[in-house]
């Protein structure tokens, strides 16, 4: 399985690569169109999101939403060993592992309330909500054993028909492209 999801990974990294710019941005403002009309994120007392890099799904127009209408957003510090924590964002941002934006040490630490959103990074997913991260497993093992509605954000042409997974892999409760939100029934 290992060797599958590796293989999956570079052929879906070739893809995310060879993607043109317009289709990037209209699949980007379809997403967050359909992120922003969802029952979950307006009734979400804290969105647990990440800034998105490089080519991901863009995830700062949302955050910065929330910051703007005076709402909570957290966002996810990676720490050694595979461990994940998430920290209210208020604008302040340090370089975390792998160069990603996370709050300081000093950000107020949050953990997940019935009613909070959390979107969920991924190279892609499928259908039943399954999906395919980078292969460092924080965001399965954090959510091991917590309960919260998460989505993942997904470009259309990169959903899949069945990404593998093990017995440790999460499905998510959603998955949202530009075309829709699809609801694994979870």
């Amino acid at each position: 399985m290992k060797e599958a999801k590796a293989a999956l990974r570079r052929e879906v990294k070739a893809r995310i690569a060879a993607l043109d710019g317009t289709y990037i941005a209209e699949s980007d403002a379809g997403i967050m169109e359909n992120v922003l009309s969802m029952p979950e994120f307006a009734a979400a007392g804290t969105v647990f999101a990440y800034l998105s890099v490089d080519r991901e799904c863009d995830t700062r127009q949302i955050v910065e939403k929330l910051l703007a209408e005076g709402r909570h957003a957290a966002l996810p510090r990676s720490r050694r060993g595979g461990a994940m924590d998430f920290a209210l964002y208020d604008g302040a941002l340090v370089e975390g592992l792998y160069g990603i934006p996370e709050p300081p040490e000093g950000a107020e630490r949050v953990e997940p309330a019935p009613g909070d959103l959390m979107l969920v990074p991924a190279l892609c997913c499928d259908r039943r909500g399954m999906r395919l991260g980078h292969g460092a497993g924080y965001y399965d093992r954090y959510l091991a054993g917590r309960r919260v509605f998460t989505a993942c954000l997904c470009r259309e042409r990169l959903l899949m028909e069945k990404v593998p997974a093990d017995w440790n892999d999460l499905a998510v409760a959603c998955v949202i492209t530009e075309r829709g939100i699809i609801k694994t029934g979870l």
